[in-house]
């Protein structure tokens, strides 16, 4: 007597019902959520940056906005993606994109690993900002941002009654307020299919704040803190964080792209002198740094690069930062989560590793005969203000032969790292932008203010913490008395001035013409010591030369500005 067969479409049945309702393996619900909608802009210092709550940060369609400096019109980036990958029981999962379909959706998952039946409840940006602590100083009046801080959703509070898991404004509670605004939201990768990646979810939810400070030598860089949390079943194992950027430093078409692997730094800057149609004479250079990851394995390795191996609460710090063309071959954009997850570890989408040399892809007909290949994770790690090494300006050693500008891609990544389930660990990201005097001295600043940054990353997430660090152009003792060249110079309208001064001085800045005639005052008052930004708006003026002069006490300073049409 032959065995009885259950049918094959009762198999696949039985195998889709143990899916949906979690048993015995490690897929949870699958939500119908849809598309989040909700976004807010970033706006101390001297960035306007949209952001949304769905993975995607300056672009998820129509106008992109990162906007550097305020009031120019000229955007310094085009678009971002925050994503995660790893593995399942070996299965590769993975919550990412490129330009969509993006794979976060809004809402927490609750404890039986399930997204929200409708995640359109939790479709909002949280924001708190200086103000609002401000304005109860002086009013003893909570603010709307304040008196609706999502903390049952897991927003960070800062204790102030001395009772925890709870948030009593009237007894001293506050929303954590990081730099001058913060903005706060919380997501999932289980709301809907993964359409990009064509993975199954991980099963993550993701506590992100985004933020910013009004204080001149960090107005050029936004802050990112993403708090992860393992909401599946299962351990996720061999897990990296990455970014992936579509740069599109002011005009598109002539970036070129540089690492830091010391600095923990992907970035991009102008392949010419002048930047058409964006920045035109002075360019910035702009790029991604990883202050705070998860801490790394006992595995004899120096991860964080900073000389020791194993030493106490050494982090994991950036793994590989690689960049891409806009096309669909090896060195392409990746179109999948498998194409993303080789990326993020340094591998091009054939399954080639990167390689010193040339655009960091093996040919063998392009190496000199004594020159071994050497597997990298970073790509252009050279400098391109000396032009040594290896930079898209010298491709090979001895090479004179650069690459041809390009509209270029970035990915970077940090980790590994594995979370148990009910296990969470955080990231601490920043962008930083760098208004150099060229294109080149750009690159020095931007390097230069990623150094600093990285001497105490703790200190960004202190609540109310203002950044003293040092800045090319001021020195890094306690204020000194100094007045920069104000930027855009050349300039088409608005212009931004900075100036610093030592103590508590009567301050008069005014502008003239080239005949010496006074045209504006735009500071006379007595001010304390610090660093000051202000604009000046020439748009009503024809074109021709100008001074700035800046009088203290009894000095005078000059600064020569030219006004194009």
């Amino acid at each position: 007597m032959k065995p009885t067969r259950t049918p094959r479409c009762l198999i696949f049945l039985i195998v889709i019902v143990f899916q949906v309702v979690g048993i015995g393996s490690s897929y949870a619900q699958i939500g119908n959520c849809t598309e989040p909608e909700a976004s807010a802009i970033l706006d101390v210092g001297n960035v306007r940056a949209r952001i949304y709550n769905n993975g995607a940060l300056y672009w998820k369609g129509g106008q992109n906005l990162y906007e550097s400096p305020k009031g120019s019109g000229v955007n310094a980036h085009f678009a971002s993606y925050f994503m995660i990958g790893g593995f399942i029981d070996e299965e590769l999962r993975m919550a990412a994109s490129s330009y969509g379909p993006y794979e976060f959706w809004t809402g927490p998952i609750d404890a039986e690993g399930n997204p929200p039946a409708d995640c359109s409840v939790y479709d909002h940006i949280w924001e708190i900002h200086s103000d609002d602590f401000q304005q109860f100083d002086s009013e003893g009046i909570f603010s709307e941002n304040m008196l609706n801080w999502p903390w049952e959703l897991g927003a960070p509070v800062v204790d102030g009654d001395g009772i925890p898991n709870n948030y009593n404004l009237e007894d001293g509670d506050r929303p954590e307020l990081l730099g001058n605004q913060t903005l706060w939201w919380v997501m999932n990768d289980r709301g809907n299919e993964h359409l990009w990646s064509e993975t199954h979810p991980i099963g993550v939810e993701v506590h992100a704040s985004a933020f910013a400070f009004e204080h001149f030598l960090a107005g050029d860089i936004t802050f990112y803190r993403y708090r992860i949390y393992n909401k599946n079943a299962k351990q996720l194992t061999n897990a990296f964080l990455g970014i992936f950027a579509d740069t599109d430093l002011g005009n598109a078409s002539d970036d070129y792209f540089g690492s830091d692997s010391l600095l923990h730094l992907g970035y991009s800057y102008n392949a010419i002198p002048v930047d058409k149609h964006g920045y035109e004479e002075f360019p910035p250079a702009i790029g991604y740094t990883f202050l705070i990851t998860p801490e790394a394995p006992m595995d004899a390795y120096d991860n964080d690069r900073d000389g020791e191996v194993d030493e106490p609460g050494e982090q994991t710090g950036m793994y590989s930062a690689g960049n891409l063309d806009g096309g669909a071959g090896f060195w392409g954009e990746p179109s999948n989560g498998t194409d993303m997850y080789n990326i993020l570890r340094g591998i091009w989408k054939d399954g080639q590793t990167f390689v010193e040399g040339g655009t960091g892809y093996f040919y063998a007909q392009n190496w000199p005969a004594d020159l071994s290949v050497r597997p990298t994770r970073f790509i252009y790690s050279g400098d391109p203000g000396t032009q040594s090494y290896w930079t898209e300006f010298q491709r090979y050693p001895n090479s004179t032969t650069p690459n041809p500008p390009s509209d270029l891609r970035l990915a970077v990544s940090a980790g590994p790292f594995n979370l148990h389930s009910g296990e969470s660990t955080e990231f601490l990201v920043a962008l930083v932008l760098a208004h150099g005097s060229d294109y080149l001295d750009s690159v020095r600043k931007l390097k230069t203010i990623t150094r600093n940054l990285h001497t105490s990353p703790q200190s960004y997430l202190a609540s109310g913490y203002q950044p003293e660090f040092a800045d090319p152009t001021f020195s890094n003792q306690q204020f000194v008395l100094a007045f920069g060249q104000n930027f855009p110079n050349p300039f088409t309208g608005r212009t931004t001035i900075r100036y610093s001064i030592p103590k508590s001085m009567q301050v008069r800045l005014s502008i003239f013409d080239i005949l010496g005639r006074e045209i504006d005052v735009l500071i006379e008052t007595t001010q304390e010591a610090g660093v000051y930004t202000t604009w000046f708006d020439g748009s009503h003026l024809p074109a021709g030369i100008y001074y700035a002069r800046l009088e203290v006490d009894h000095l005078t300073f000059t600064k020569k500005m030219v006004r194009i049409p």
